[in-house]
């Protein structure tokens, strides 16, 4: 008895101090007001994904990259501050050469979709997807578009015909 009255006592001493797993704090993720090309390249490597990263003709930060065998290429703008700087809009966008047919289907998709957009020029068709880091974001959030981006260019040119 004297053996069952010891385990009680410690068991209610430390019953208060016990942490829970669900009353842990939980890490809070680095939410962002903008991303260097160099800290996406690296989100990009992460997830998987080939990042080259250079300069376009304007001299302005791009990413050339892969998904699913296709190009495309990661836009950054609104670009501030102290080399590197941090850009407040990430824009993913892809080419397609296109006939009438997959260019018709393109307008179609920006009438019936939310997400992405097309647009045609000659013989090409372009598809974009924008990410406004305005507010903030974070590592994760920045992940989870680019493979959004992936699925819905995918999508895109299935919806079209070009695959």
């Amino acid at each position: 008895m004297l053996r069952f009255a010891l385990f009680a006592a410690a068991l209610a001493l430390t019953a208060g101090t016990a942490v829970r797993a669900e009353d842990k704090p939980q890490a809070t993720p680095a939410v962002v007001e903008g991303v260097t090309v160099a800290e996406f390249g690296d989100i990009m490597i992460k997830a998987g994904y080939q990042a080259k990263v250079g300069v376009d003709s304007d001299n302005l930060p791009v990413i050339d990259s892969k998904a699913s065998g296709m190009n495309f290429w990661v836009y950054l703008y609104n670009c501030e501050g102290a080399e590197p700087q941090k850009c407040r809009r990430v824009q993913f966008q892809s080419s397609f050469k296109t006939d009438k047919a997959m260019q018709d289907k393109a307008l179609e998709w920006n009438n019936k979709k939310v997400a992405g957009r097309a647009s045609n020029d000659k013989e090409n068709t372009y598809f974009d997807y924008l990410i406004d880091c305005g507010g903030g974001v974070s590592s994760a959030n920045l992940s989870q578009n680019l493979e959004r981006f992936d699925t819905l260019m995918a999508e895109f040119t299935t919806y079209i015909g070009w695959r």
